[in-house]
């Protein structure tokens, strides 16, 4: 069946190319998985379909031939990097993914090999566009993570906080390899509760991979009469 994008980025078919360009934005951060506890085969085919629509929204000739003919064939998700017309607006999205602590990992695993060697075919390293940063002083190497190196497992920590910090939330900082990253401890967090840093093994250790803290809450002790 013929598939309409202007839909599934619910767009009209006037739209603009920079609203077509905000819509594809908005909708791939709402349905990524981690934003999708428990609906996660939902978010992946969302996402995917997110991303099919605006590689051929957001390329001004595929448009046309969509427009004409209702139909994209022989469709390439990967070339919503390596694509001029549509690369720059998905490295904004990654930065909005480091932005808000999402991963990245997934991606690659949706977007197959193909994915991963448009990617690289943009050239390599972080002068000529292959990477972003996900929040300053955090650069993260595309390549890396949408399949061109094996994930490492997540490597784990433990943090103790007050009871106070428990229930108000705070805001801790891991040292490791020399890097500093933020820990953000919602409220009303329990002993046992795991804060997941996705994506944050790219920034220590520089290949992808999750750090996961175990969150310890000192027990009040009680005053003795």
């Amino acid at each position: 069946m013929k598939k309409d994008y202007y839909k599934i980025l619910e767009v009209p078919r006037t739209a603009k190319a920079e609203d077509i360009k905000k819509a594809y934005r908005k909708l791939a951060m709402q349905c990524h998985p981690d934003r999708n506890p428990g609906n996660e085969g939902w978010a992946n085919a969302k996402f995917k379909e997110v991303n099919e629509a605006f590689a051929v929204l957001g390329d001004p000739d595929k448009r046309k031939k969509y427009d004409r003919f209702g139909t994209a064939e022989g469709i390439d998700l990967g070339s919503v990097y390596s694509n001029p017309f549509t690369r720059g607006t998905v490295e904004d999205l990654m930065k909005d993914f480091g932005k808000a602590g999402l991963r990245f990992d997934f991606i690659g695993n949706l977007f197959g090999g193909g994915f991963t060697r448009n990617a690289r075919s943009c050239g390599g390293g972080r002068r000529r566009g292959m990477g972003f940063q996900g929040r300053p002083g955090e650069w993260h190497d595309l390549s890396d993570m949408f399949g061109g190196r094996k994930r490492s497992q997540p490597v784990r920590y433990e943090l103790t906080i007050s009871s106070e910090e428990a229930r108000i939330g705070t805001r801790k900082v891991l040292s490791r390899r020399g890097k500093r990253l933020e820990v953000a401890v919602p409220p009303s967090v329990k002993s046992g509760s795991v804060v997941r840093l996705g994506g944050a093994l790219q920034v220590t250790d520089g290949c992808p991979g999750d750090i996961l803290i175990t969150i310890k809450v000192e027990e009040r002790s009680e005053a003795k009469a």
